[in-house]
């Protein structure tokens, strides 16, 4: 996925259209002269968080979900910030999910969506299965409590499986949903908030085990905020970006304790 083999800096996680792919690209384009890479770097961004993308012996930068972060690339990234949001749902280093249902449903909580179509982005998010899971198994939910699970690749495929009915609940990361509305708001008025989900740390960006310092991960928080400042109003104002927070992987074990709740309670799968 690196660019002509360099170097490079991955922006995956919060671009679902142009306008805020083009922001992120200018956010960095302030970064890179704050901060000696070295040769080699790929100036675009790549914007794209899977697998192969994060275990690339060239990233320098990634962004992911805090739940793989946890499970699957636990030894193989270190967190070292986060960006904060200024939306609905999101408090400093918190953020939560948006729980939907199509606008026309007499749908007005959880209970009320046994054996529904729940629409899930990945059976690896954070905010759009974890949570959701926590939820129900706090309400005593067990195996079979909805009628499918549809995968639907993204929480963007997901708000429009649930706005046209194809599903009829499903948890959105409360950025990406601010991020969709500020796009589409006619996509988001075909769909109603019952409720939110319990918070956790924020989506970290994070740089290879292998590769981690403090000091240079300090610097890169600081060279972020510094292009944040430098970034344009309006751009800062797409992005809803209110600073960059540093964090540690400990930020993030709550995200395992929700999934220990779901297992013990008895509901380790959502379906």
């Amino acid at each position: 996925m690196a660019m002509n083999g360099g170097r490079f800096i991955a922006c995956g996680m919060y671009t679902p259209n142009d306008d805020i792919r083009n922001a992120w690209q200018a956010l960095f384009d302030q970064f890179y002269p704050l901060f000696d890479l070295g040769s080699g770097l790929t100036r675009p961004l790549v914007f794209a968080s899977d697998e192969s993308v994060l275990r690339d012996r060239s990233l320098i930068i990634g962004h992911t979900c805090g739940y793989p972060l946890m499970t699957r690339f636990r030894d193989a990234l270190r967190p070292f910030c986060l960006p904060c949001f200024d939306v609905p749902g999101a408090s400093g280093k918190f953020y939560s999910s948006q729980f939907i249902v199509p606008a026309d449903s007499t749908i007005e909580s959880l209970q009320q969506c046994r054996g529904k179509i729940v629409a899930i982005n990945s059976s690896d998010s954070n905010s759009g299965m974890n949570v959701l899971r926590y939820a129900l198994a706090k309400l005593g939910a067990s195996a079979g409590y909805f009628s499918e699970v549809l995968i639907s690749g993204s929480h963007l495929a997901s708000v429009e499986a649930v706005a046209s009915n194809r599903a009829q609940l499903a948890a959105i990361d409360c950025v990406t949903y601010q991020l969709i509305a500020d796009q589409n708001p006619a996509l988001i008025s075909a769909l109603r908030v019952i409720d939110h989900s319990e918070q956790t740390c924020g989506l970290p960006l994070v740089v290879p085990t292998s590769q981690y310092s403090a000091q240079v991960c300090a610097s890169y928080v600081s060279a972020l905020n510094q292009a944040l400042t430098l970034l344009p109003a309006e751009l800062r104002e797409k992005l809803h970006l209110a600073r960059f927070e540093s964090v540690v992987l400990d930020d993030y074990q709550s995200i395992i304790e929700l999934e220990n709740f779901a297992i013990e309670a008895g509901y380790a799968e959502l379906n």
